[in-house]
């Protein structure tokens, strides 16, 4: 049970590398802003969650015009 939970989630980046190098990315850009002071930690956090469902739309267009 939960080998198959574990292979999807997986799955699901290595399907689409646009959703996992974006995801990457936005949590460690924010993490460094975050470590060497830049951002207030509210700043970091409203950037993950309004960064974060952008993201998960932007694949999800994606994926959409390449069935299309």
């Amino acid at each position: 049970m939960i080998k198959g939970i574990w292979a999807e989630l997986v799955g699901l980046f290595v399907d689409d590398e646009f959703l996992a190098i974006a995801i990457v990315a936005l949590v460690i850009g924010i993490g460094v802003l975050r470590y060497v002071e830049i951002i207030d930690p509210v700043i970091g956090g409203a950037g993950l969650v309004i960064g974060l469902p952008a993201i998960l739309i932007a694949g999800v267009v994606r994926t959409l015009r390449r069935i299309h």
